[in-house]
């Protein structure tokens, strides 16, 4: 289900555990609400240069947007995209990938987000997705 507010599409999460997202895909969310911010806020802009030349004389609106929700959407941005976040190395096509690769260990879809989240590099990182993989481990050394 999809609803819009001031032009854009959302979606509607009727299940909130069906709805999961990956880090990579909140940053991309994200970017996408920051980029459009900024288009609006240039053309309000210019509007009001126009209204104030005389150019135009039609009413104007201006998105009204609160100055803690930016900040809170510019703190995660900054905070998806440090250097030491997978979320630079991904990609969609990547993430598609790696959960298909996941299908055949029996992963339920909120171990398969931790490991894309993670993107962990050794073995014992995932211990912290799967506990009784330790004990897995374990027994094949």
């Amino acid at each position: 289900m999809r609803y819009h507010i001031n032009d854009c599409v959302f979606k509607q999460v009727v299940n909130a555990r069906s709805a999961l997202l990956s880090n990579f895909e909140v940053l991309t969310l994200l970017r996408e609400l920051d980029a459009d911010h900024i288009a609006r806020t240039k053309t309000a802009i210019r509007v009001k240069k126009e209204e104030a030349a005389g150019k135009n004389s039609h009413e104007s609106y201006a998105e009204e947007i609160s100055e803690n929700l930016r900040t809170v959407e510019l703190e995660a941005i900054q905070y998806l995209s440090a250097d030491y976040q997978p979320t630079l190395h991904q990609s969609d096509a990547g993430i598609s990938q790696l959960v298909r690769g996941l299908e055949p260990f029996g992963l339920s879809k909120s171990e398969k987000l931790q490991i894309v989240n993670l993107a962990p590099t050794e073995a014992v990182e995932l211990y912290v997705v799967r506990p009784g993989l330790r004990a897995y481990h374990d027994k094949m050394d």
